[in-house]
């Protein structure tokens, strides 16, 4: 059946997370293909019948017979019952948003609180010291945990990983005054977090570059004066930012690119930032920080995002580059150490900044001194030690995650590439870049980006499908996910698309518009965590098939109508197929008032 052509349609429900759109000039979707031959029901639900031992075996790209079904010393589905009760409410599928805390994290950080005596760390008394010494030793625990020497490496505690970033960029804009130009350079990857992006708004204008894909960041390594102005590599101060893995699609990105970028003679001035924020929470960080010559001169982390709780995030900075953070304009609190305010002559401050290269005629290593303003969270950092232990008690390693984290999402690919309608289409469109990074964990992490599609090939918008998962207790994420390049690239659009739909009136947020003229806006985001399980993803793909493809039943039996789809199903000989209409999930409506009035062919 063909797309009726609209001028322009509106959801009826308007969703609380929308989408930003930017990206490279790319040609739209083509969702009218015609229909290929329609499964068996043997062939549709082979990923019900896989073993999960066969899948939790390809990682790495190579296939492992002997990787055992749990790679966990428990089940997963003891320590779920054991350490997440409060996971019993619902199928959760945001991990990428946070992950889901342990029990014993919450016991064990309030029996300490209760049984010991913590005070502000700038303070000199026994109980800030109490503190003072435990958040030094959380401090190299969590740099041992991403697996990132302390000899080469300082953790500066933040509030999240967008904080770490701002901190990142705001040394370098007050840096950035003392150069010929006024201004630093910022380039940034195509899939980077709005966090990355809005690094670009504290540059001069034509200062800032959107990489449109890897290989535009192989170019610039190559030719670095294709996209610096007037580069000059003894002058030129640059920052280069891109994510470990997409926000949007749980792609992963080249590691490699931080030490390339120091060994080009031409970027000297020119550091990196990496924003781990999603890779960390099920990868191993050893293959960021093992060698420290070619780790990032910055990488931002969420600690809630690998252990679901503390509220707490990190920057992790190269020892040998952090110097050029402590040049920043600002201090507060702790970060230094003599201010003058009152009597005549220039006001002046002594900066910790100043001090930390050297102390006692050795490497101090206290750069965090210089960038941690104010008081410590210093109770988060206590729960974050907690959290490390607890995580490592029950999952053994970050690989062990990575394993079984990529053994479900591959369970849960091959489940919604399964889905199709009675007519052959397919009922999900999955967004990747190019097959067979399912499965292998250097290139994908453990999250899904899709659209649903009608039987007539026309868009689901994202918020129905979330509204209807919500109802059933299964908890992802849809709309933009801020991504905006990333989003822009998947969904294929032009220029003129997003100027239509910010010209149509779509935000990000609850008033987002789902889907214009037939386009979708977002996607629905369902991503994996070190406890999911089997049953999380089955019960996610029966959602989907019952949902959007499974024929809804009739009171009235037609089991000798000629529609009666018993070819497909062997339970299924009472139902009837439904049209894109007739889903539980309605198609958006038509807008017929004003400029948005249906058009003729």
């Amino acid at each position: 059946m063909a797309r009726p052509s609209i001028l322009l349609r509106f959801s009826e429900r308007r969703h609380r997370r929308g989408s930003s759109l930017n990206g490279p000039n790319v040609k739209p979707v083509d969702i009218t293909s015609p229909p290929v031959k329609t499964p068996t029901t043997t062939q549709e639900k082979q990923w019900r019948h896989r073993s999960l031992a066969s899948i939790t075996s390809i990682f790495h790209g190579d296939h492992h017979a002997s990787t055992p079904r749990n790679v966990y010393d428990k089940p997963v589905e003891t320590i779920r019952k054991e350490e997440y009760p409060h996971m019993n409410t619902g199928t959760y599928l945001d991990h990428s948003g946070t992950t889901i805390y342990a029990a014993s994290t919450i016991h064990r950080f309030s029996n300490k609180m209760l049984n010991n005596l913590y005070g502000n760390p700038h303070s000199e008394n026994l109980p800030a010291k109490v503190s003072g010494d435990m958040v030094d030793a959380i401090r190299l625990k969590a740099l041992r945990f991403l697996g990132a020497d302390p000899e080469h490496f300082d953790l500066i505690f933040t509030a999240n990983a967008t904080a770490a970033i701002k901190l990142v960029a705001d040394a370098f804009r007050d840096l950035a005054e003392q150069t010929r130009s006024g201004s630093f350079w910022y380039g940034y990857h195509r899939d980077a977090h709005t966090s990355l992006v809005g690094v670009r708004e504290l540059v001069r204008d034509h200062e800032h570059h959107v990489f449109a894909s890897d290989e535009e960041v192989e170019a610039w390594l190559y030719n670095p004066e294709l996209y610096h102005r007037e580069i000059d590599r003894v002058s030129s101060l640059g920052l280069f930012g891109w994510p470990g893995q997409s926000n949007l699609t749980g792609r992963r990105l080249p590691l490699e690119w931080a030490g390339r970028v120091r060994k080009l003679r031409e970027m000297q001035g020119t550091y990196t930032l990496l924003d781990a924020a999603a890779l960390a929470m099920t990868s191993d960080m050893s293959r960021v920080f093992g060698d420290p010559s070619l780790a990032p001169d910055f990488c931002c982390v969420s600690f809630y995002k690998i252990f679901g709780f503390p509220d707490l995030g990190g920057l992790v900075v190269r020892k040998d580059s952090g110097h050029i953070l402590t040049l920043r304009k600002y201090f507060g609190g702790g970060t230094v150490s003599m201010v003058k305010t009152i009597g005549s002559g220039p006001a002046w401050h002594i900066s910790k900044g100043s001090e930390a290269a050297v102390e006692h005629g050795e490497a101090s290593g206290g750069i965090h001194e210089a960038l941690e303003d104010g008081t410590l969270p210093f109770h988060s950092i206590l729960a974050l030690g907690e959290a490390i232990d607890v995580h490592k008690e029950l999952y053994g390693s970050m690989e062990n995650i990575s394993r079984h984290v990529t053994g479900l999402v591959v369970r849960m690919y091959e489940g919604m590439r399964g889905l199709r309608h009675a007519n052959g289409r397919a009922a999900v469109k999955v967004y990747e870049e190019g097959e067979g990074s399912y499965g292998d964990s250097r290139r994908q992490g453990g999250t899904v980006a899709f659209n649903v599609f009608g039987e007539d090939g026309g868009v689901v918008s994202y918020d129905r499908v979330e509204g209807g998962a919500n109802e059933r207790g299964i908890y992802v994420r849809s709309g933009g996910i801020c991504c905006p390049g990333g989003i822009f690239t998947a969904l294929q659009y032009e220029p003129w698309q997003l100027n239509r739909a910010k010209s149509a009136g779509h935000r990000c947020g609850p008033h987002g518009l789902g889907v214009i003229n037939d386009l979708p806006t977002g996607v629905v985001r369902a991503s994996l965590g070190a406890m999911s399980t089997a049953k999380d993803v089955d019960t996610f793909i029966e959602f989907l098939r019952e949902t959007f493809v499974t024929p809804t039943a009739r009171k009235h039996s037609r089991k000798n109508s000629s529609s009666s789809t018993s070819s497909h199903s062997s339970a299924s000989a009472t139902l009837e197929p439904k049209t894109a209409e007739t889903f539980a999930v309605q198609a958006p409506p038509r807008v017929t008032s004003g400029c948005c009035s249906i058009s003729s062919p």
